[in-house]
């Protein structure tokens, strides 16, 4: 992969593919993962993988796999990296085009959770408020719940839903609260 302002260059190396070029402003969304392969109980194959989504619904995806542990550490690096390149040249434009919307009110839709002026919903039954959002973050998947009442919940897994990591940032953004520090009796 090729990072820079103008796209991303998705290069085919052992392949009679052609390199794919995707400009900057078209990459509408990202989801990335980790899935280990099986047989039987056994565990010999671990695939990562990065998809990023154009403004056509068209899917670029970036696969790096592992047999039976060979280049595992060498292969999670790598990957790890080009979603550190990914996150610095383009997701973090889309998370201040959605910290702009929430900024000005404006309803929106973000990996499946739509935002209101006083809340988020994700259906018409689990709407919270913003003082009763909490967000418990996982190594592959979020949960959004109410603050009091944890069984009021949304799971956001990275791998399937597109822009959960941007959904997850604006969130922690947007329910930061003060420390708010205890007043002492003796006082």
């Amino acid at each position: 992969m090729v990072f820079n302002d103008e796209g991303l260059t998705i290069e085919k190396l052992l392949s009679f593919d052609h390199n794919v070029f995707i400009p900057g402003e078209n990459i509408a969304a990202f989801r990335f993962g980790v899935h280990d392969s099986y047989v039987y109980r056994f565990a010999f194959g671990r695939q990562y993988f990065i998809e990023t989504r154009d403004f056509q619904n068209k899917v670029s995806r970036i696969t790096l796999n592992s047999y039976f542990g060979t280049k595992r550490k060498t292969y999670y690096k790598i990957w790890a990296e080009l979603l550190q390149q990914l996150w610095e040249y383009y997701i973090v434009n889309q998370l201040s085009y959605y910290k702009e919307l929430f900024t000005i009110q404006q309803l929106f839709e973000l990996a499946g959770v739509t935002f209101h002026p006083d809340g988020i919903s994700w259906d018409k039954d689990n709407k919270l408020k913003w003082n009763e959002i909490a967000v418990k973050t996982c190594q592959s998947h979020f949960i959004i719940h109410h603050i009091d009442n944890p069984n009021q919940s949304k799971c956001i897994v990275f791998a399937i839903h597109w822009n959960a990591v941007v959904l997850q940032s604006l969130l922690k953004d947007v329910i930061k609260q003060p420390v708010k520090v205890r007043k002492s009796s003796r006082t």
